[in-house]
């Protein structure tokens, strides 16, 4: 969730009318898929990315035209082969993207903006459905965006349409992937992006060691939370890790009492301090972790594992899938670096699903439909 984060914090922060670009609908593979936002400021300044670099000169070209208007424009980009390799089918075919482009105004924040900003502050899950193009007489019109999350509608969907999103938003939520499609309302026809709207990775890590400090600045860069626990108050200082959102110093499981961990979060347990790690491992191993990683050789992870299940028994099902011990992919890792790189690369194939390999072995398509 990078993305979306970076754009409303670049949104509140508007000093001039400026143009939210919205990346609403692709046909062939795309360098980035729908949902995808760019800000694009009278001053020329620019947040966020919707392509490879193909179509923002000539979205930003427009943005004077949708400042100065009074609603928003849904711009068609037909792609040529020369550019076959970003937006193609990889069968010589072009390539096709549809954009919302929208004013959006200093000061007051839109309703939806504030929601969003809301639901990832809090860690929690809601689906937004954005309305990018209507033919007749329409309930919504093009910018107008209803928003699903616990269980209730923050932003209502219109009598007409509540029916009709009820399935798409609940999918979208549940495949946490966003979906383009064409609702028929009447005798209007609408069309809309629904997209899940998921908290960012939170990763923690246990152990504010040396060799901790490239997994911050390395996963800095992912948009990720990032949460340090250590024992020792001269290690785990904000000077040593200026990327951690969060400091915790204190020993597992008193210092971890409160801690919203869940399935979109990460644990890294690398201090290398024997008894600590064992009581850390101990600690998150009781929470609902989408992956749980134990740096060190085989020899001392499974020694420390049996030692676990001989105080508490063995490792549910679920925790059992989370851990990884030793963690990391097989990169060939030697420097504290590329070992970040490793852990942080697992981390990332497993929260979404994937084996880690490499895209040239694939048989499937790189994204799903």
């Amino acid at each position: 969730m990078k993305g979306l984060g970076e754009i409303l914090q670049a949104l509140r922060s508007l000093e001039e009318p400026s143009a939210l670009a919205t990346l609403v609908r692709t046909k062939g593979s795309s360098y980035r898929k729908p949902g995808a936002r760019m800000v694009f400021r009278s001053s020329g300044l620019q947040t966020g990315t919707i392509s490879a670099g193909c179509m923002e000169t000539d979205v930003k070209a427009r943005v004077a035209e949708v400042v100065a208007g009074d609603r928003p424009a849904l711009v068609a980009f037909d792609l040529g082969s020369d550019l076959d390799l970003i937006w193609g089918t990889g069968m010589g075919c072009a390539g096709r993207a549809e954009v919302l482009l929208e004013r959006v105004a200093p000061g007051a924040a839109p309703p939806w903006l504030d929601l969003c900003a809301g639901l990832l502050a809090e860690r929690g899950a809601g689906v937004m459905a954005t309305v990018f193009a209507t033919r007749g007489t329409s309930p919504a019109v093009a910018g107008d965006r209803f928003i699903l999350a616990g269980g209730r509608q923050r932003l209502p969907v219109p009598a007409a349409l509540e029916g009709l999103l009820a399935g798409p938003m609940a999918r979208a939520l549940a495949a946490g992937v966003a979906e383009t499609l064409t609702l028929r309302a009447g005798e209007a026809e609408l069309e809309l992006l629904v997209e899940p709207i998921l908290p960012p990775v939170a990763l923690w890590v246990y152990g504010a060691g040396e060799h901790a400090r490239p997994i911050f600045r390395l996963a800095r860069e992912l948009g990720w939370f990032l949460g340090l626990v250590d024992h020792r108050p001269a290690l785990a200082t904000a000077e040593r890790f200026p990327e951690a959102d969060r400091i915790l110093v204190g020993h597992p499981p008193e210092v971890l009492a409160g801690l919203a961990l869940d399935a979109r979060s990460a644990v890294l347990v690398v201090s290398h301090v024997y008894e600590a790690d064992k009581a850390a491992l101990a600690a998150f191993s009781q929470a609902p972790l989408g992956y749980l990683g134990l740096q060190g050789n085989r020899r001392r992870s499974e020694r420390m594992l049996r030692e676990l299940a001989d105080t508490f028994g063995p490792l549910s099902a679920a925790t059992a899938e989370a851990l990884h011990a030793p963690a990391g992919l097989d990169l060939g890792a030697e420097s504290p670096e590329v070992i970040a790189l490793a852990m942080i690369s697992e981390i990332q194939a497993v929260l979404a699903g994937r084996p880690g390999k490499p895209l040239r072995d694939r048989t499937g398509p790189i994204h799903p439909a």
